[in-house]
């Protein structure tokens, strides 16, 4: 069995190592880097293990003969030409939510970065566009911090899945103060996501609105956007780029937080995906073997250990968007992207080696009483922050 997976897809090799130990069966891994495979890889494989970044098509099932089984360490599917694998009978698998954890935390410190740097929490309403899984980590991790959220999902109000509530009130977007897009690419029907934010949409925005787009580049029209930053001013967090992995510098000169597509390369995110991937695989294949837990694999990084703040006192807006950015700092990710040439061996080179992150959830507090009123226990639980569970743990000083 050839198994052909992204060079950075982390620990796929130490848990094929653990299968082999159980079970005769020839178990082959090879890696490869870059955005596609190469025609002798593609020939070999049976099962493919993938990112975002490699494009799946009739192209590329013509040169993989082989392939029955294909995975994607992803939430979107946009990247795969679903039909055409059907039509070549090959299985697919995504990993929707496997990340939603780390898009939230970088949602929440994007807006933790600006709301320090303005002096202020952003007052007004946030609108989350797309109430899936990324969308509703984000709106949590917001609502955490202070802030008073709603969601737009018309096609989830059609469909009557309201795991939140949701509304299709297109202006009550346009007139929030931040907006946040959390929706997979659609080019055509009624629920069409592609420029989504087009010239008209973002004339309409106010000067002090925050944009943020950590979904796909092309939700946001980037030559409107462009247009738009010239004339009037516009606080905008670009993670994807409409024409990835090259970036328009125009654009990168004025937008206020750029990031190479990493918003969901936490640690737990990254390893997630390839351990659900490879439990997928295992449950198609009818396999009882047994991998070693998401759990042990964390802990055996240093970025997959908690770590420990004392919180004394009942914190203001500030010493939580500083908690935060504790965990983790959009800024580093800025600073590093422009610190480049910007070209698209940059932004790939720079997804490629990124130095995988610790998520909120890591972030173990040690409360004083103030941490025990109803108010606060919610908050901190939509911050995911760790708190001590018996109130003799509670320290009243640091």
């Amino acid at each position: 069995m050839y198994i052909l997976a992204d060079a950075n897809l982390p620990e796929l090799d130490t848990l094929i190592a653990a299968l082999k130990r159980q079970t005769e069966m020839p178990l082959q891994l090879e890696r490869f880097s870059g955005r596609q495979p190469s025609a002798q890889q593609l020939a070999a494989a049976h099962v493919m293990f993938i990112r975002s970044i490699t494009r799946v098509d009739q192209k590329l099932l013509q040169q993989a003969p082989n392939l029955r089984w294909l995975g994607s360490a992803t939430i979107g599917t946009d990247h795969v030409d679903q039909a055409a694998l059907a039509a070549a009978g090959v299985t697919f698998h995504s990993t929707p939510g496997v990340n939603a954890n780390a898009v939230g935390d970088y949602v929440a410190s994007a807006i933790a970065a600006i709301a320090i740097e303005q002096q202020q929490l952003p007052t007004g309403e946030v609108a989350i566009v797309g109430a899936g899984n990324t969308g509703r980590a984000a709106g949590q991790r917001l609502a955490g911090l202070g802030l008073s959220v709603h969601y737009y999902d018309p096609p989830a109000l059609a469909r009557g899945e309201q795991v939140v509530p949701v509304h299709d009130d297109w202006q009550r977007v346009l007139h929030s103060k931040v907006i946040s897009c959390h929706v997979p690419i659609q080019r055509h029907g009624r629920y069409a996501t592609h420029h989504l934010f087009d010239h008209a949409a973002l004339a309409e925005l106010k000067p002090e609105t925050i944009l943020v787009n950590a979904s796909r580049g092309a939700v946001v029209a980037e030559q409107a956007l462009i247009e738009r930053l010239q004339h009037r001013p516009l606080t905008v967090v670009l993670d994807v780029w409409e024409h990835e992995p090259q970036m328009a510098l125009e654009l990168l000169q004025q937008v206020t937080l750029a990031t190479p597509h990493i918003a969901g390369h936490s640690l737990a995110g990254k390893l997630g995906g390839s351990w659900q991937l490879l439990n997928k695989w295992l449950t198609d294949q009818q396999l009882s073997l047994q991998l070693p837990s998401l759990a042990e694999l964390l802990a055996s990084y240093p970025q997959g250990q908690t770590t420990a703040l004392a919180a004394p006192n009942e914190p203001n807006w500030r010493e939580l968007a500083q908690w935060v950015l504790h965990c983790y700092d959009i800024r580093e990710d800025d600073a590093a992207l422009r610190a480049t040439a910007c070209t698209a061996e940059d932004f790939d080179r720079l997804r490629a080696n990124y130095a995988v992150r610790r998520e909120l959830n890591q972030l173990h507090l040690n409360t004083g009483e103030w941490a025990l009123s109803a108010l606060w226990q919610q908050r901190l639980a939509q911050l995911t922050f760790q708190m001590p569970n018996e109130r003799s743990n509670y320290v009243t000083s640091i």
